[in-house]
């Protein structure tokens, strides 16, 4: 009975350490908070080791996931480690691990927030490098519950976001647009491109070109076209296109095997906002306005 006691003593002891593991977010001015991790993991031979098995993901995503698993027996509290071992188990196809890995990363990140803080006039910023741990886990969580058709909760915490870092860092109101034309919900969509008409991107530009065709407003979507085109003049092609083959890596001259990833204004770039945004720009009333442009 005795030994039972102390066992169960030891298990709870075991257990309150690891709480105090627990990141802490405080108030640092006015209206700025920071997070504060826990020096058991906010060091440089924990950081080393996370950041290696960051740098192998997309080449050996089952060793990266072996790492984060690690770091996370270890530190149970780990933001940044459930994230992007949610990332380990989507480049793998494990689409229900990546999804509850995301959530686990987004529910201890909401549990840090403390009662007294106010969504609607405090902030969590980007430029605190504390901070963007927190950040991720909502961005990858919202990633995730859009990839699972969970619209609604994908935009709630988008939105939160916003209200926490209103530079807007992660390109959360890219995300956000298109999520509103997947559900169709056209007027929100005008909504967030009028909060952001200084936005000179594809998203935006050709966005609103297909809103406008969509509302038969055909002269506003040639006006509007003229500037659009000057983000890619490569999609009004791929629009056109009966068979969209996704291009050839973009490669920097002398370096045929380095993946440079998407440039603005490239054709990998026109592919890829096709291909994220394809439902739309399939509607025959768009293809049409674009086959004579």
């Amino acid at each position: 009975m005795g030994i039972m006691c102390s066992l169960n003593q030891i298990s709870l002891i075991k257990y309150m350490l690891k709480t105090l593991e627990r990141p802490i977010i405080k108030r640092f001015n006015e209206t700025d908070w920071e997070f504060i991790n826990p020096e058991s993991y906010d060091n440089e031979i924990v950081a080393d080791e996370f950041w290696k098995a960051v740098e192998i993901l997309d080449y050996d995503d089952k060793r990266a996931e072996d790492v984060f698993k690690k770091l996370i027996e270890k530190y149970p509290f780990y933001i940044d480690a459930y994230v992007h071992l949610s990332i380990a188990f989507r480049n793998q196809k494990k689409t229900f691990e990546s999804l509850l890995t995301a959530e686990k990363a987004y529910n201890i990140s909401r549990e840090c927030l403390p009662k007294e803080f106010n969504s609607k006039k405090h902030k969590i910023i980007w430029s605190w490098l504390e901070n963007r741990p927190f950040l991720r886990a909502y961005l990858n969580y919202a990633l995730e519950s859009i990839e699972h058709k969970n619209y609604e909760i994908a935009i709630s915490v988008l939105k939160d976001i916003l209200n926490f870092n209103e530079n807007d860092n992660q390109g959360i109101r890219y995300t956000l647009l298109e999520t509103y034309l997947k559900l169709k919900n056209f007027d929100k969509a005008k909504k967030i491109i009028k909060k952001y008409k200084d936005d000179f991107s594809i998203e935006f530009k050709f966005g609103e070109v297909a809103l406008a065709v969509l509302d038969g407003n055909t002269k506003k979507a040639d006006i509007l076209l003229k500037e659009a085109i000057q983000t890619n003049n490569f999609f009004i092609d791929e629009i056109k296109k009966e068979k969209h083959i996704k291009p050839a890596p973009y490669r920097i001259p002398g370096e045929p095997f380095f993946d440079a990833g998407i440039p603005i204004g490239s054709v990998q770039q026109a592919y890829e906002y096709w291909s994220r945004n394809k439902d739309l720009y399939k509607n025959k009333k768009i293809i049409e306005y674009f086959k004579y442009k």
